[in-house]
């Protein structure tokens, strides 16, 4: 499965594969996918690798994955399948000459799976807690404390240092230099870019696109910036880093937001019917079960759980049957 695939089998291939994560394979169109991977062996090889992005991934990578929440499809449906297609036709051993870096984050200092939450004491005695899915190397010399967040959100907080060396954070974006602070930082990478979003709970930070004026965020305040510019900071979400302690806070949050949040923490698609996407929501869940979050859901709102698959959980109005 290493030779470069048949590019139309591999675009099919990613057609079938998005359709199947975003809930859209009846009876029958499972069956048309059957039947198509039984007509050709490329077909089959095709499909395979299609499975082994998933995996490798852990479902397919944000940036790669349907509007789980419903969002209108269009330009961002193209260019991902446009992208799908292409992992498929390359193969494993071609991913690396390709703009889609996994193993940027899979030969990283630190690493967390999906669904898990680490929490570290650094060489300086700053503490650092790993988000679902993210991944960091650490770069601490005599003159500088470097963290590089390859993939995901961390949470820092910062202890006073003897030879009051710089705390730097790096993401492809720029960077965010700590001064005496707590803060969170999340690199949200899509098919259009790279964007950081950076959250201050204590102290403040200076972030400095890479190719822009640098911005002063201060405590109870938060911020995005991509190469060329940050913007102006907002007021910081209640419980932005309510992660850090396993929770995920809802105070009467749409239940579409809800879900968004707690597919971070589980492999596969959650698939949000747009009759209840508007639910409101309020409570204090564990990340750390989501199966038992589900669960909680279902019991307190208008709506049912359904499992097709492993992989693949829909949302519906409970009167559904």
């Amino acid at each position: 499965m290493g030779a470069t695939l048949d590019a139309r089998a591999a675009r099919v291939a990613a057609h079938w594969m998005m359709r199947l994560q975003g809930g859209e394979l009846d009876a029958d169109a499972r069956q048309a996918l059957a039947r198509w991977r039984a007509a050709h062996p490329d077909h089959e090889t095709a499909w395979q690798r299609a499975e082994q992005v998933c995996r490798t991934f852990g479902m397919l990578p944000p940036p790669l994955a349907m509007p789980v929440l419903d969002r209108p499809a269009g330009a961002p449906r193209r260019a991902a399948l446009k992208t799908l297609a292409l992992l498929i036709a390359a193969g494993p051993a071609g991913w690396s000459m390709l703009k889609v870096p996994p193993w940027q984050a899979w030969t990283a200092d630190l690493r967390t799976a999906t669904g898990e939450i680490r929490h570290l004491a650094l060489p300086d005695g700053s503490a650092l807690s790993l988000n679902t899915a993210s991944a960091a190397d650490l770069a601490f010399s005599d003159a500088l404390r470097l963290v590089q967040l390859r993939a995901g959100e961390l949470h820092v907080a910062t202890h006073p240092d003897p030879l009051q060396r710089p705390f730097i954070v790096r993401t492809s974006n720029g960077s965010i230099r700590a001064l005496g602070t707590r803060f969170t930082v999340r690199q949200e990478d899509s098919l259009f870019g790279a964007r950081t979003q950076v959250a201050v709970s204590q102290g403040a930070v200076e972030v400095r696109p890479a190719k822009g004026l640098p911005v002063i965020v201060q405590a109870g305040w938060q911020a995005s910036f991509d190469e060329a510019a940050a913007s102006a900071p907002q007021p910081l979400a209640p419980h932005a880093s309510a992660w850090t302690k396993g929770l995920l806070y809802a105070d009467d949050t749409p239940l579409a937001d809800v879900l968004a949040q707690l597919s971070r923490y589980r492999h596969g698609v959650v698939r949000c019917d747009p009759a209840v996407a508007r639910l409101r929501v309020s409570g204090v869940y564990q990340l750390h079960d989501t199966d038992k979050l589900l669960s909680l859901l279902q019991a307190s709102l208008p709506i049912r759980v359904q499992r097709h698959s492993r992989w693949w959980i829909s949302i519906e109005p409970a009167s559904i049957f």
